[in-house]
């Protein structure tokens, strides 16, 4: 009786499921008010070369997308730990610190999020407000997101009603401010865009936003689990035969 001892190749399979593909790791994305049919509106808008050496604005609807920011990199590819924040007079607690620039955001591989109000043109006067109306947090902490700029803090999860806070940008143009996270899950925003067209004040719906915060394993971590995981997956798979 001879053995014949079979080893198969294991092959890794991914697959991408459609939820996976909303969400969004990178890259410069504003919350964007856009005007039509007649009514104002919040998207999700990026910019995208059009292929004359421009770009062009693609839009996407604002609950259709996840943001993800992964924090937590102790490799220094992305903020490895939360910081105490004071800004101005406000308090932030123990916070994780999104990007304060493109450039930053790019280095650490996050999301750069903005606020766009550069497609409202003829008629549009003043300055567009967005407003956060209202958070649901998902996660085993505290939840409390902020919204700050320089030593100002425009939204500020923790206060109730129209205390929440506004951001403003200038009509045909777009700002960013930095944003504060106190724990790690699921922030469901709800936002509200104002603004003044033919010396009428208009008010978008309320749209919601999804914020997921991540803390991610150094490289070095996931190496070795997945390395440990081909392992286990071997160890199924490796049989001997009997002929």
């Amino acid at each position: 009786m001879k053995l014949i001892l079979l080893t198969l190749t294991t092959v890794a399979l991914v697959i991408v499921s459609p939820a996976a593909a909303q969400t969004i790791y990178t890259g410069h994305w504003d919350i964007t008010a856009v005007y039509e049919g007649g009514e104002l509106e919040l998207e999700l808008g990026t910019h995208m070369p059009d292929g004359n050496g421009g770009e062009t604005h693609v839009h996407y609807g604002l609950s259709s997308r996840t943001l993800q920011f992964g924090f937590g990199n102790s490799e220094g590819t992305a903020p490895a730990a939360k910081q105490n924040v004071t800004i101005g007079n406000t308090s932030l607690g123990n916070v994780w610190v999104s990007a304060a620039n493109g450039n930053s955001a790019n280095l650490l591989n996050l999301p750069f999020l903005g606020f766009s109000a550069e497609e409202l043109g003829t008629g549009w006067t003043g300055n567009v407000t967005f407003t956060l109306k209202n958070l649901l947090y998902t996660g085993s902490g505290a939840g409390k997101l902020f919204l700050f700029e320089d030593e100002d803090v425009f939204w500020n999860s923790t206060l109730t009603g129209a205390n929440r806070g506004s951001f403003t940008v200038g009509v045909t143009q777009h700002d960013h401010g930095e944003f504060a996270f106190s724990d790690e899950g699921l922030y469901t925003l709800t936002l509200e865009v104002s603004g003044t067209y033919n010396n009428s004040l208009l008010t978008s719906e309320e749209t919601t936003l999804n914020i997921n915060v991540v803390p991610e394993p150094s490289s070095g971590a996931l190496l070795l689990a997945g390395m440990a995981a081909l392992a286990a997956v071997g160890r199924k798979i490796r049989r001997t035969v009997q002929v």
